[in-house]
C-alpha cells in the first residue's frame, strides 16, 4: 500500500515539474501579437480577423505565424516579425517571405 502511495506522489511531482517547464506565451509575444494585429487591422480594415497559429524564434527575432481573414475575402497566412532596428515596429510578410506594403 505504501509503495503505491509513493508511486502516486512521484507521478504527481513529475507532472508538476513538466507543467512548470512548459513554455507559456510570453509577454513579449503577446505585445508583438497586439502590434501585429493593430497593423493588420489598419491595413485590411477593422473587421479583419487575426488568428495566431504558431511562433518561431531565430537569432533573437520572434516571428508570429498568423491567419488573417479580411471582411468579405478569403483567408491568407502571413508572418509578422519584430523589426531588429526598432522596438515598436513590426514587419509583415506573406507566406513566401515577401514584405507587405503597410
Amino acid at each position: 500500500m505504501k509503495l503505491k502511495g509513493l508511486h502516486a506522489n512521484g507521478l504527481a511531482l513529475a507532472t508538476a515539474v513538466l507543467m512548470a517547464n512548459a513554455a507559456p506565451v510570453s509577454a513579449d509575444t503577446s505585445e508583438q501579437y497586439a502590434s501585429c494585429k493593430a497593423e493588420l487591422k489598419a491595413l485590411y480594415g477593422e473587421e479583419t480577423r487575426v488568428e495566431l497559429y504558431g511562433t518561431k524564434s531565430y537569432r533573437g527575432v520572434e516571428t508570429l505565424k498568423l491567419k488573417v481573414t479580411p471582411a468579405g475575402e478569403a483567408s491568407r497566412k502571413l508572418q509578422c516579425s519584430g523589426d531588429a532596428e526598432s522596438d515598436d515596429r513590426v514587419v509583415l510578410k506573406d507566406k513566401n517571405g515577401e514584405m507587405l506594403v503597410s
